[in-house]
């Protein structure tokens, strides 16, 4: 693995133990929320059948999900230590025979050498916003993705409306803007439960993922979420439950509304792979993409 990759590997193998725990729908209700929107979108978006691809598998919640819906899974990570707790999930629930694991960065998908085609890919809650050569991620989709399959991500957008309200009314104008400064921040990635585990992150905008992706086409996008707490403020749902089941409603109306889907935690990209494009490893570097 490359050096620029080992501090994320690092943290994500150090927190790989107790994800599930940090994380769960009893600790975390907005992760919950955010999980469960996830996966129906991603079964709407691949039918039953679908050979994917996923980019961060984590401790592989997508992938089992998907299998169970009867899709097949090359499942990446770059922590050896989720990618091992995946495995054991997989292998607990007998589901190996749809499910692959390697351990590998998004920045190096062009290592996989799969016997065909894939019908699609995802890469859920962040994965490309630890990712530092994003072209190479889409150089390598570009050619690993059947024309006309569909790539599903979700990224940390500059603009978060939620984020710059709570911080605004806590009086942190630095927190609530910290997304428009450029470059790469340390980002933590367990809540704020007492453990400094960071991970270097830039935060994305539509026109970077569109720049990196010029095998594919804009197909939709959407804000997730967008008026609900994100995970770090997740003790606000167990606060004011009653508020943030009416603010649901607000939420679905506008989340997948021009300016609207630009504003959330996330920004969920639905990207279909062009059929006239032909991309090859050992064509065009990455200066060539526009």
């Amino acid at each position: 693995m490359k050096p620029e990759y080992d501090s994320t590997s690092e943290a994500f193998d150090y927190i790989a133990a107790d994800y599930d725990s940090i994380y769960s729908p009893e600790s975390n209700l907005a992760m919950a929320w955010m999980r469960k929107e996830s996966l129906a979108l991603l079964r709407k978006t691949f039918p039953r059948g679908s050979r994917l691809l996923e980019l961060g598998c984590g401790t592989g919640e997508e992938a089992i999900f998907l299998a169970k819906t009867g899709c097949e899974i090359v499942a990446t990570d770059i922590s050896p230590k989720m990618a091992s707790i995946t495995l054991q999930k997989v292998m607990d629930q007998k589901l190996d025979h749809r499910i692959q694991i390697a351990v590998l960065p998004a920045g190096m998908l062009d290592k996989l050498q799969p016997p065909q085609s894939f019908d699609g890919a995802y890469a859920s809650f962040g994965v490309l916003n630890c990712e530092p050569n994003l072209h190479a991620v889409g150089k390598a989709l570009a050619h690993l993705i059947r024309p006309g399959g569909l790539f599903l991500t979700s990224v940390m957008g500059q603009t978060s409306l939620f984020e710059i309200a709570w911080y605004l009314l806590n009086l942190q104008p630095g927190r609530a803007f910290r997304r428009l400064q450029k470059g790469w921040h340390l980002a933590p990635v367990a809540g704020d439960d007492g453990r400094k585990v960071v991970v270097p992150t830039r935060y994305l905008t539509s026109s970077q993922i569109i720049e990196a992706f010029p095998g594919f086409a804009l197909k939709h996008i959407m804000a997730l979420p967008l008026f609900l707490p994100p995970p770090y403020a997740a003790s606000l749902w167990k606060k004011h439950p009653r508020f943030f089941r009416l603010m649901e409603r607000a939420e679905f109306r506008f989340h997948k509304k021009w300016p609207w889907y630009f504003l959330g935690d996330h920004t969920v990209f639905v990207l279909r792979r062009q059929p006239n494009q032909v991309y090859y490893n050992n064509l065009a570097d990455d200066s060539k993409h526009t």
